[in-house]
C-alpha cells in the first residue's frame, strides 16, 4: 500500500506497471474508477481466475463472466440485500455473545482468532443453515480444514495441483472438499425432504427459480456457497479486528458509540444497534483505512481508454483502495481515523470503494457491514476491552486478504453495564 502511494507521488494518479502475466494500470482517479466501473460488462474478464480455481471453484459469481455471470447475480442478489439480511441479526448477535462468554477477565485472547470464530459461525449458521452442536463442530471442523489445505503454492503454481498417489498439498485439499462438499449434500437433502423449509441463505438459493423456471443445480451451490465462506469469512474478521484496534486506540471514538449504544437503553434488539448511525460510520471509516481486499483488477477485452490512455486487450486494470481512499481531496487528513467524515457528506461509488463496484460489486457488501455492527455492538455494550500491546499494528499479506500483523492480543477487563451513562468528551465533534 505504501508503495503504490510513492509510485502515485512520482507519476500521478494513474500509472503502469509490469507484471509477470501482464501490464496492469492502478489508477485512484475517481474519474477513472467511474469508466471502469460504467463501462459495459463485456468491456472484460475476471483476473487470475485459474488461480483461484482451489479458493472460489468454477462455476460461482466470483469468478464468472458475460451472461452466465448476469444471470447468477439476479439470481442471487435479492437474498444479500440489506432488508432482507437484517432478519440474521439475531444469529449475529448470538455468535458474538457466545464468542465474549468464552473470556476470562484479566486474561490475554486473541481478537483475531475471535473474530475468526464468530465469523465462519455467522456463516454456518445464516448461510449454510446448520443447525445442532454436534453438527456445528463436525462443519466447523471440515470448513477449517478445507481452508489450511489450501497452500500458496498451489495458487502460485497450478502445475502442482495433482493428487499423486493421494499425498501431497493438493491431495489433501481434494480430500477437504470432499468431506465439506459432502456435509452440505446432506443440508441440501435434508431441506429436500422436508420441503425446503429453513431460515437461511442455502434455503433460499434451492428455492430461487432462474427466468425459464429451472433450479440451481446442486454443483453450481456447492460452488456458490464455497465462494460465500471464502469471500465472507475472513475478509469480515480482518475489518472486525481492524474495528477493534483502532477503537481502543482511539477513546473519543469508543466514547461516542458507547454513549449511542447506551441511549438505546438496557436491552436494545440488534435490529436497533444495526441501524445506528455513527456506528455505521466507524465501520466505514474502518474499511477506508484497512480495506481486507484490495487486489480486484480486470483484463481488458479490447482496448480500452482510461484516463487518456489506451489500455491494450490482455492488460488489466485496477482501482488501487489505497490511493483513492487517502486523497486529501476527499478525506481531509487521510491518515487520520475520523467517523465523522462519513456523517458530513456522502461519498460517490467511485471515492469509496471497500466492496468494488459495478457489475462485480461484492455481492455481500451488505452482509458484510450487517455483521460487523451488530457483532462490535454486541461486544463493546457488554464487555470492557483493552489492547494487550501498544506496539505498532500494521497491515500485512494474510492469503488473499489484508490483515493485521499479529494475533492482536486484548484483555477483557470485565463486564460492562450496557446501560450506564457514557459522555463523550468535550469539544469532540
Amino acid at each position: 500500500m505504501a508503495r503504490l502511494r510513492q509510485l502515485a507521488a512520482l507519476y500521478g494518479d494513474t500509472f503502469r506497471l509490469p507484471f509477470r502475466r501482464c501490464a496492469v494500470t492502478f489508477t485512484g482517479d475517481p474519474d477513472a474508477i467511474r469508466a471502469i466501473y460504467t463501462a459495459p460488462a463485456d468491456c472484460f474478464d475476471v483476473w487470475g481466475v485459474s488461480d483461484t480455481v482451489p479458493v472460489f471453484g468454477s462455476r460461482s459469481l466470483v469468478v464468472t463472466t458475460g451472461e452466465r455471470h448476469r444471470r447468477d447475480r439476479r439470481l442471487l442478489a435479492p437474498h444479500f440485500a440489506a432488508a432482507s439480511l437484517r432478519a440474521f441479526a439475531g444469529t449475529i448477535a448470538a455468535a458474538a455473545e457466545a464468542a465474549g462468554r468464552r473470556w476470562t477477565p484479566g486474561q490475554r485472547f486473541s481478537m483475531l482468532a475471535a473474530a475468526q470464530a464468530i465469523t465462519l459461525d455467522v456463516i454456518l449458521q445464516v448461510v449454510f443453515g446448520v443447525r445442532g452442536e454436534e453438527r456445528m463442530q463436525r462443519t466447523r471442523a471440515a470448513v477449517l480444514e478445507l481452508i489450511a489445505s489450501i497452500k500458496p503454492i498451489l495458487i502460485v503454481l497450478p502445475f502442482l495441483r495433482r493428487e499423486m498417489g493421494g499425498v501431497g498439498p493438493w491431495a489433501r485439499s481434494r480430500r477437504a472438499e470432499r468431506a465439506l462438499n459432502a456435509i452440505l449434500q446432506e443440508e441440501i437433502q435434508a431441506r429436500r425432504r422436508g420441503g425446503g423449509l429453513g431460515q437461511d441463505i442455502l434455503t433460499a438459493m434451492m428455492a430461487t427459480r432462474h427466468d425459464e423456471g429451472s433450479a440451481m443445480e446442486n454443483a453450481e451451490i456447492l460452488d456458490q456457497l464455497r465462494a460465500l465462506l471464502f469471500a465472507g469469512h475472513d475478509t469480515t474478521a480482518m475489518a472486525l479486528t481492524w474495528a477493534f484496534v483502532w477503537l481502543h486506540r482511539e477513546p473519543r471514538v469508543l466514547s461516542r458509540i458507547l454513549a449511542e449504544l447506551d441511549a438505546l437503553g438496557p436491552a436494545p434488539r440488534p435490529e436497533e444497534i444495526e441501524a445506528l448511525p455513527y456506528l455505521e460510520a466507524a465501520c466505514q471509516e474502518v474499511l477506508r483505512l484497512d480495506p481486507p481486499v484490495v487486489d480486484v483488477a480486470r483484463i481488458v477485452r479490447r482496448p480500452f481508454e482510461l484516463a487518456g490512455y489506451t489500455i491494450p486487450a490482455g492488460e488489466a486494470v485496477r482501482p488501487a483502495l489505497p490511493l483513492v481512499h487517502a486523497r486529501p481531496d476527499l478525506y481531509p487528513e487521510p491518515e487520520r481515523f475520523r467517523p465523522e467524515r462519513f456523517l458530513e457528506r456522502q461519498f460517490s461509488p467511485f471515492e469509496y470503494i471497500p466492496f468494488g463496484g459495478g457489475v462485480r460489486r461484492c455481492l455481500g457488501a451488505a452482509f458484510a457491514m450487517v455483521e460487523m455492527k451488530v457483532v462490535l455492538g454486541t461486544l463493546l455494550r457488554g464487555y470492557r476491552l483493552r489492547l494487550a500491546t501498544s506496539s505498532p499494528i500494521v497491515p500485512v499479506r494474510r492469503g488473499f486478504t489484508l490483515g493485521p500483523s499479529g494475533d492482536v492480543p486484548m484483555i477483557l477487563e470485565g463486564l460492562r453495564v450496557a446501560h450506564e451513562p457514557q459522555r463523550t468528551p468535550e469539544g469532540s465533534p
